[in-house]
């Protein structure tokens, strides 16, 4: 992981205001800037500061309830930062890439270093983005391939092939997680069920190592 990429992963795990996020994302910047001003390497600054969820995860539980209050109207408005594309294939967007192998599955985390708590966290927070249309915050939560080829219009050419009037969300079911490689492509897959008041829906949503969506299916 790259400092850019590192700087992100931190970013997107705070659970604050906008203003307060953009503050600590400036200091870390800062103290990263100084510390390899100094001599040590990237590889020094990032084993020094540890894993992003860690980082992110100590500066959360020092937020007051003010913050944390406004972290979650954030997250709710506008949500901010295994499979290159995404198209819509009968009743479900589908991924893009060349899946010229057959998929091979290992232990959650196990190739992508995701925790399974995090990567199921991620899952929710996208199916609630697509039920709330957000595709802002849903292509802030994407690579850049899924986020070019995930549009609205899409979307809802998938959900009428799986059924009109689902209703309003109830509840997820078990959410079960795994890594999986394929094509030469290697992600973590999601699978969980969303309850509507009129349907029930399977999503599987693949994550890349950094968390970010690569890939839809529903059904």
């Amino acid at each position: 992981m790259n400092q850019r990429s590192y700087v992100k992963a931190v970013a997107k795990r705070l659970t604050c205001s906008k203003a307060r996020r953009d503050e600590f994302v400036r200091d870390l910047e800062s103290d990263i800037a100084a510390a390899l001003a100094e001599g040590e390497t990237w590889e020094q600054v990032e084993r020094r500061m540890g894993y992003p969820r860690d980082v992110a995860r100590e500066f959360n539980e020092d937020l007051s309830d003010r913050e944390l209050a406004a972290g979650k109207k954030r997250r709710r408005l506008k949500m901010v930062g295994v499979i290159a594309a995404a198209v819509v294939v009968a009743a479900a967007v589908l991924v893009a890439a060349a899946w010229w192998m057959l998929p091979k599955a290992a232990p959650v985390g196990a190739t992508t270093g995701l925790d399974e708590q995090v990567a199921v966290e991620r899952a929710k927070e996208i199916v609630t983005l697509l039920d709330a249309d957000d595709f802002e915050a849903l292509h802030a939560l994407s690579d850049d391939t899924m986020a070019k080829g995930m549009t609205k219009e899409k979307i809802d050419q998938a959900r009428a092939a799986v059924g009109e009037n689902w209703g309003a969300f109830v509840s997820f079911g078990t959410a079960y997680a795994t890594d999986l490689t394929q094509g030469g492509v290697t992600g973590t897959v999601v699978s969980m069920a969303a309850v509507y008041e009129n349907a029930t829906v399977v999503y599987q949503i693949s994550l890349n190592a950094d968390s970010q969506l690569i890939g839809i299916y529903f059904g």
